[in-house]
């Protein structure tokens, strides 16, 4: 958990990309989100999936991981009720914060990042089901979901797209923690401890 110097002003869940290619919430890019959140005065809460470093169960390779983003989101909301919450995926985390949306799940803000189209093991993906409007952060050269494909799959989704960037955001990745941290902000209208 990141923690912000002052009391926070909303609370950021945190998903990781997929544990069997070495996705934790300890991630870099991950860890880089947490941070840029707490900058801006808000609680980040990471999680790690089911049977993924310390936490207990075996991975499920997606069938039941939905339900620890469930229960990461409501340990985010009982922190803090009166606050705004927002929800951040990445890759395979990404792909649970959808499918999670998709079983009615609610959030302030929700930002799905490098969501993929593709599987790095089992190929094509059927794209999520996912509310109008929702937030999808795409890396141009995604060789799991190009930002062209995205924008083709999810024709009610917003768009956000970082250019010659590929799924790792090498390079790129402060221009995308940006989109996300913006994005939140927006959604939260709330006032961040930064400019």
């Amino acid at each position: 958990m990141r923690i912000p110097d002052l009391p926070p002003t909303a609370i950021v869940v945190i998903a990781h990309p997929l544990p069997t290619h070495g996705g934790t919430m300890r991630n870099p890019f991950i860890a880089q989100i947490a941070r840029a959140c707490a900058e801006r005065g808000w609680l980040a809460l990471r999680f790690n999936f089911r049977g993924t470093g310390e936490s207990a169960g075996e991975f499920t390779g997606g069938e039941r991981e939905v339900e620890d983003v469930d229960a990461a989101v409501r340990h985010g909301r009982s922190l803090a009720p009166a606050l705004p919450l927002g929800l951040v995926g990445y890759s395979f985390g990404a792909r649970m914060s959808a499918a999670w949306l998709e079983r009615g799940g609610r959030a302030d803000a929700v930002v799905l990042v490098a969501l993929p189209l593709r599987d790095p093991e089992q190929g094509p993906l059927p794209p999520p089901r996912l509310p109008a409007g929702t937030f999808v952060v795409a890396a141009e050269d995604d060789q799991f979901g190009k930002a062209d494909e995205l924008r083709a799959a999810l024709p009610d989704a917003r768009l956000a797209v970082v250019p010659d960037a590929e799924h790792f955001f090498i390079g790129k990745r402060d221009e995308a923690v940006r989109l996300v941290c913006d994005e939140l902000a927006r959604a939260f209208a709330v006032p961040s401890h930064l400019p």
